[in-house]
């Protein structure tokens, strides 16, 4: 699939004048529902093949417990913060930000003790992603989540892609606009190559918070360099186990996907997109 994307985009997967690329991977659900780490395995194989070495990459995603549960890294007991020599970044470790980078909104955020700070309505980009970066990979999982619907391939890429983001949930009528204001960040989608998102497991109901009983699966693959289609086309697949179970369908015509399209993250109708299959590709 990246051979044929590398083909298809004019684009080749390769160090470039900064030798470095990121994973940027999705375990805000714990070791539930996460990004396949035979997924994140195969991608780090084929940018092995095309150059990169351990030291050039890197995994990364919002918390550091949820990276530790999710098998990205290894117990506190090892002392390591690499997953089979690749490092591993939490965005809530004080490191990986720049004071000048961050995406401002009216919606405070106060902390547990109710006192106001000087950035709460800011959230910080990953720097590491902006500006370190020759190209990154986003790898989501999908889940249900209120506000947004799908918390799939766009929110991978912008509420679960910086800090203080918590206060997007808090008033789930800015989450749609909060998602697709971030990921249209120009330094932020620019750097992003693609989106590749497996369906081996995705929750349709009762997220972030994983529930068992309201999973699925699809044995599909799916890339694109436009990730409010694949939402979409995810979104289709929830609706139906939704359906089934007598659940409110989630608007195919909802703010996320308006809106992304409005800012120029991608068409998501079935008539001004192309869909390729690859089956039992070697």
């Amino acid at each position: 699939m990246l051979g044929r994307f590398e083909e298809k985009a004019l684009v080749r997967l390769v160090p470039g004048s900064k030798k470095r690329a990121g994973l940027k991977v999705y375990t805000g659900s714990g070791s539930g529902i996460a990004t396949p780490k035979p997924l994140v395995d195969a991608v780090i194989a084929e940018l092995f093949a095309r150059g990169f070495t351990q030291s050039q990459l890197f995994i990364l995603d919002q918390s550091e417990r949820n990276l530790r549960r999710a098998g990205y890294l290894p117990p506190l007991s090892q002392r390591r913060g690499d997953y089979h020599g690749i490092p591993v970044l939490a965005l809530d470790s004080d490191n990986l930000t720049h004071p000048d980078w961050f995406y401002e909104s009216p919606l405070p955020s106060f902390p547990l003790g109710g006192e106001k700070t000087g950035d709460d309505r800011k959230s910080f980009l990953p720097y590491p992603l902006v500006a370190e970066v020759d190209f990154w990979i986003n790898l989501p999982s999908v889940v249900d989540c209120p506000g947004i619907g799908t918390s799939g391939c766009v929110a991978n890429a912008s509420i679960w892609n910086v800090k203080n983001h918590q206060r997007f949930l808090a008033d789930k009528s800015s989450t749609p606009v909060a998602a697709t204001e971030i990921a249209a960040i120009p330094e932020l989608s620019q750097s992003c190559v693609l989106t590749l998102l497996s369906l081996e497991k995705y929750q349709f109901i009762g997220g972030p918070n994983f529930h068992s009983l309201y999973t699925s699966f699809e044995p599909e693959l799916c890339l694109s360099t436009n990730m409010v289609l694949l939402d979409h086309y995810v979104t289709r697949k929830m609706n139906v186990e939704r359906r089934n179970r007598r659940f409110e369908e989630i608007p195919l015509d909802g703010p996320l996907f308006q809106y992304g399209k409005t800012l120029g993250l991608g068409e998501f109708e079935r008539d001004s997109t192309r869909v390729e299959y690859l089956n039992n590709v070697p």
